[in-house]
C-alpha cells in the first residue's frame, strides 16, 4: 500500500504540495484491504411457475475486479418476501466462475430475491451479499400493485447537502430525493422557504426522484421545503453551521474542479487536508491553507481510477470536516461489440451474432463470458435493471437499494450518464460508502473462511456404550463401494472429518470404520447436515434492492404464452373433465405391500431428496401432526409410543422393550424405505385393538428389485445421502431445419439463448441460435471479466416480426 500511495504522490509532485509528517504516518497506518465481490448474471427478471432461472456467478477481487484464482463454495438462494428460503444451491466456483439453474416448479407467484454469498462475505454483513429482485407470475395473475396512484401525503423527501452539512454564508449545493412508501423515486417539484415565508429557491426532480439546487443560508433564519403535490406538508432542513467547509465538485471533462467555501463573514479561515481515496487506498493528499472564504483546486481526471472515490477534508486531528463521493468514468464505449447481420428476423429463423472484444493491449479474455438473449417484455419497466458493470461499480459500493442502476450508464435527452452518476453520489453516496465498513472490520485469516469443498464429519463410539473410539481408520467411498473418495482417522475423542470433498448433486456415500484391532465393532455417528439459513430477516429482504416495477402488458403476454403451451400439452396444466363414475377403489398396481387396512390417514412416499435424512424419525419429525419425538421418547396423539409395523408385521419382542423397538426402526436405512403410512382414525385403529391405542406407524420397505442397496450390515458402516454441489444442466435451444420448421408445437421461449461459457478466440466469438414464435423485441447481453480485471459488457437488440 505504501508503494501505491507513493506512486500517486510522485505523479502529482508537480501539481500538489505534499506536507506534514503526521499525515504521512496516518496514511502509512492505513491497512491493505482484503475483500471480494460476487456478481450473478441472471438471464431475466420476470418468470412464470415452471420456468427455469439460468445464472452465472462471477467471484472477483474487490479491489482489482480480477477473477479469483482459487476454488470456493458459493451459496445461492431464492428468498420469498416472507424471508423463507424456497430454493438453494451450493456452487463450486473454479477460478472465480460457477453456473447454475433454479427450477421454479411449485413456486407461488410473487416477488423474490436471488441472494448469493460466501463464508468470507458473511464477516462483513448482509450488505456485501449479492441481491437481485425477480418476479414470478402465473397465468392471469393480474398485478396491480405496481401501478397504483402515488399517495404524495405519504411520500418522503430527504435533503442532503453536498458537504454533509449546510454552511452559513456560503453557496451550498443541496441534493434531494423523493420516494413513495415502496421506496421508489417519484417526481416532485417545490420550493425552499425561510421562517418568514420568503421563497429562497425552487426545485424539481430530474431523475428517479432526485434533483439538486443551490442556496446560501444566512444567520438567524431557518428553512423548510414544500412540494406542490402535497403543499400541506413541510420538510425541515437541518440548521446551517458556521464552522464547516462547503465542498463542491464539478467534472470538466479532462479535469475535475473542487471549490471549497467557508463562512464569508468569518474573521479567520481554517487549514486542513484535502484527501482523495479509492476503496480505502489513499491516492494523494494536499494541505490547504485558506486565505479567503473560497478556494479552487483543479485536478487531472487521470489521477483517479474508474469508479467511486471519496474526497475528505480532514482537520489536524484527522477528523472529517466535509466528505463527498465522486464517480469517475472514462467515458469509453462498452468493450464487447455485438455485430448483427440485420435487426429484423422472422419466427424460427437462424440468428448469428459475432462478438468482438475491444480490450487494451496486454489484456485479453482468457475466461469464459456469459450471454443471454431474452424477450424484452420479461424485464421490468426500464429494461434490465442490473448488469455486471452497474453492480461492480455501483450496487456493491453503496449501501441501500439503487433503482435501475444500469440506467446510470446511459445518456438520456435531458441528462448525461455523468450527471446521473453525480446525483447518485450526492444522494445514495451520502456517508454510505461500503469501504468505510470494510476498513472497520478485522479481516479474517484465509484459513478462517477458505471453505472449498464439502466437509463430512462425525464421531465413532463403541457399540455397547457411549465411550469414544479413538484411532479408528475411516474410509469414505461411493455407496456401491466402487471407489474410495477419502481416508482419515478418528482423534482421541473419536471425532473425524473428511475435508475438501467434492460431490455433485445428491450422492449416496458409504463410510466404513476399522479399529486398530481390525474389527468393525463400532458405531458411526454423523454430525447434523450443514444447512444454509432457511429464513432470512424479513426486513433485510427488501432493504438491498427495490421492488421491480412491472409493465402493464406483462401479465397479458405471460398468460398468452402459458395458454399456448398448455393447449398443446394439456397434461402440464389443469384438465377439465366430464362427469366421472367411480366403479371401484383399488391400490395402484405397482403397490404390492401387504396391509390389513384400506386407506391410511396419511401416506408419505420416500423420494431421492429424502435420502439426506439420517433415519426415519428425522424424516417424520414435523411431517405428522401430533407426533412428538424427543430423543428416544416417541409419542403420538398425546399418549404413549405408537405401534410400529414393518412390511405389515408388528415390531415387538425385544428384551429391552421400547428401546429395542426404537433401535430397530432407527437402523433402517432411508434408501430401503418405500413409504410410511400413519393410522390415527378410529376405524383404522379398531383393527389393532388396544395395541393401536396410541396410533400406528406402518413402514414399508422396497422390494429387492427396486431397492438401491441390499446390504444390511451396519456395524462399522453407515450410508447416507450428501447434497453436494449443484451441477447445472445444459440450456436447450431448438434448431429449426426444413424437416421440423413447421412443427406444430408452440415455441414461446422468453429466453431464446443462454450460454454461461461463451469462449473467445483471437478476440472473437460466434453466438448462434434460432428465434421463436413470439413476435417481440429481444435484447442480447454479454458479460464477463478479462484477465486484468476489466469489466466486459456488451448489448444489442433485434425484433422478430411476422414473415
Amino acid at each position: 500500500m505504501k508503494k501505491l500511495t507513493a506512486s500517486f504522490v510522485f505523479l502529482m509532485a508537480a501539481l500538489l504540495q505534499l506536507s506534514a509528517q503526521n499525515i504521512e504516518e496516518w496514511v502509512a497506518a492505513k491497512k491493505l484491504l482484503l475483500f471480494e465481490k460476487l456478481y450473478v448474471h441472471v438471464d431475466r427478471e420476470l418468470y412464470a411457475p415452471g420456468d427455469k432461472i439460468w445464472l452465472k456467478v462471477y467471484q472477483v477481487n474487490g479491489i482489482t475486479h480480477q477473477l479469483n484464482s482459487n476454488y470456493r463454495n458459493v451459496s445461492v438462494q431464492l428468498v420469498a418476501e416472507s424471508g423463507d428460503v424456497v430454493k438453494e444451491l451450493l456452487l463450486f466456483t473454479i477460478k472465480g466462475q460457477g453456473e447454475g439453474q433454479i427450477g421454479l416448479d411449485s413456486i407461488a407467484s410473487g416477488m423474490y430475491t436471488i441472494r448469493a454469498t460466501t463464508r468470507y462475505l458473511e464477516n462483513f454483513g448482509e450488505e456485501t451479499a449479492f441481491h437481485k429482485k425477480i418476479w414470478i407470475s402465473g397465468a392471469s395473475n393480474n398485478n396491480t400493485t405496481n401501478h397504483a396512484a402515488i399517495d404524495f401525503s405519504k411520500a418522503s423527501v430527504a435533503f442532503l447537502p453536498e458537504s454533509g452539512s449546510l454552511i452559513l454564508n456560503a453557496v451550498n449545493t443541496v441534493a434531494f430525493k423523493a420516494i413513495d412508501p415502496q421506496g421508489r423515486g417519484i417526481n416532485v417539484s417545490g420550493k425552499i422557504l425561510d421562517d418568514l415565508g420568503d421563497t429562497i429557491t425552487n426545485f424539481s426532480t430530474s431523475f428517479l426522484g432526485m434533483g439538486k439546487f443551490l442556496m446560501m443560508p444566512v444567520e438567524g433564519r431557518s428553512y423548510h421545503a414544500v412540494i406542490g403535490q402535497a403543499p400541506e406538508r413541510k420538510f425541515k432542513l437541518d440548521a446551517a453551521r458556521s464552522d464547516g467547509i462547503s465542498l463542491n465538485f464539478k467534472d470538466n471533462g479532462e479535469s475535475l474542479l473542487f471549490t471549497l467555501a467557508a463562512d464569508m463573514n468569518s474573521q479567520s479561515f481554517p487549514s486542513f487536508y484535502f484527501v482523495a481515496s479509492h476503496k480505502g487506498i489513499v491516492l494523494f493528499y494536499k494541505k490547504i491553507e485558506m486565505n479567503g472564504f473560497t478556494q479552487a483546486l483543479n485536478l487531472r481526471k487521470s489521477l483517479f481510477p474508474r469508479g467511486i472515490s471519496k474526497i475528505s477534508l480532514i482537520d489536524a486531528s484527522f477528523k472529517p470536516i466535509s466528505e463527498r463521493l465522486i464517480f469517475i468514468d472514462d467515458g469509453a464505449p462498452d468493450l464487447i461489440k455485438l455485430n448483427l447481420p440485420k435487426t429484423e428476423f422472422a419466427p424460427r429463423e437462424a440468428v448469428n451474432i459475432v462478438a468482438e472484444s475491444d480490450l487494451a493491449p496486454g489484456d485479453s479474455i482468457n475466461s469464459t463470458l456469459s450471454v443471454a438473449v431474452v424477450n424484452k417484455n420479461y424485464f421490468g419497466v426500464g429494461g434490465n435493471s442490473q448488469n455486471i458493470k452497474s453492480y461492480l461499480l455501483l450496487d456493491s459500493e453503496l449501501k441501500g437499494p439503487i433503482e435501475y442502476p444500469a440506467l446510470y450508464f446511459v445518456d438520456d435527452e435531458l441528462l448525461t450518464s455523468g450527471q446521473k452518476l453525480d446525483l447518485l453520489m450526492m444522494v445514495h453516496g451520502w456517508r454510505s460508502y461500503l469501504w468505510d465498513d470494510v476498513e472497520a472490520v478485522k479481516t479474517p485469516f484465509l484459513e478462517d473462511w477458505n471453505d472449498a469443498g464439502i466437509e463430512i464429519g462425525g464421531y465413532v463410539k463403541k457399540l455397547l456404550w457411549k465411550a469414544p473410539q479413538p484411532n479408528v481408520s475411516l474410509t469414505l467411498s461411493s455407496a456401491g463401494g466402487s471407489f474410495t473418495i477419502e481416508r482419515t482417522r478418528s482423534d482421541t475423542l473419536g471425532r473425524f472429518s473428511f475435508k475438501r470433498v467434492y460431490l455433485s448433486n445428491i450422492t449416496r456415500v458409504m463410510i466404513n470404520a476399522l479399529t486398530k484391532n481390525g474389527t468393525r465393532n463400532v458405531e458411526i455417528k454423523l454430525n447434523p447436515k450443514l444447512k444454509l439459513d432457511t429464513v432470512m430477516n424479513v426486513g433485510s429482504v427488501g432493504n438491498f434492492t427495490p421492488e421491480l416495477k412491472l409493465s402493464q402488458n406483462f401479465d397479458r403476454i405471460n398468460s398468452f404464452r402459458l395458454m399456448k403451451e398448455r393447449d398443446f400439452e394439456p397434461e402440464k396444466g389443469t384438465i377439465l373433465l366430464d362427469d366421472v363414475d367411480v366403479f371401484e377403489k383399488r391400490k395402484l398396481k405397482e403397490d404390492t405391500h401387504f396391509r390389513i387396512y384400506s386407506n391410511p390417514d396419511k401416506s408419505l412416499t420416500i423420494s431421492n431428496d429424502d435420502l439426506q435424512y439420517q433415519n426415519i424419525f428425522d424424516y417424520l419429525e414435523g411431517r405428522v401432526p401430533g407426533l412428538v419425538i424427543t430423543g428416544d421418547q416417541i409419542s403420538m396423539r398425546g399418549g404413549g409410543m405408537p405401534l410400529f409395523m414393518i412390511d405389515g408385521m408388528e415390531v415387538s419382542g425385544f428384551m429391552d422393550g421400547d428401546e429395542g423397538i426404537i433401535r430397530e426402526i432407527r437402523n433402517l436405512r432411508m434408501n430401503e424405505i418405500d413409504k410410511v403410512e400413519i393410522l390415527k382414525s378410529g376405524a383404522n385403529l379398531a383393527l389393532f385393538g388396544s395395541k393401536g391405542g396410541n396410533g400406528v406407524i406402518a413402514i414399508y420397505r422396497k422390494t429387492l428389485s427396486s431397492a438401491t442397496y441390499a446390504d444390511n450390515y451396519t456395524n462399522g458402516r453407515i450410508e447416507t445421502s450428501i447434497r453436494g454441489f449443484h451441477k447445472a444442466p445444459k440450456f436447450y435451444s431448438p434448431e429449426y431445419l426444413p424437416d421440423n420448421i413447421n412443427n406444430p408445437q408452440p415455441d414461446y421461449r422468453p429466453t431464446l439463448f443462454w450460454n454461461p461459457e461463451l469462449k473467445f478466440e483471437m478476440g472473437k466469438s460466434n453466438i448462434g441460435f434460432f428465434t421463436s414464435d413470439e413476435l417481440a423485441n429481444y435484447i442480447v447481453f454479454v458479460e464477463g471479466i478479462s484477465k486484468n480485471g476489466t469489466i466486459c459488457y456488451g448489448t444489442t437488440s433485434f425484433s422478430v416480426n411476422q414473415k
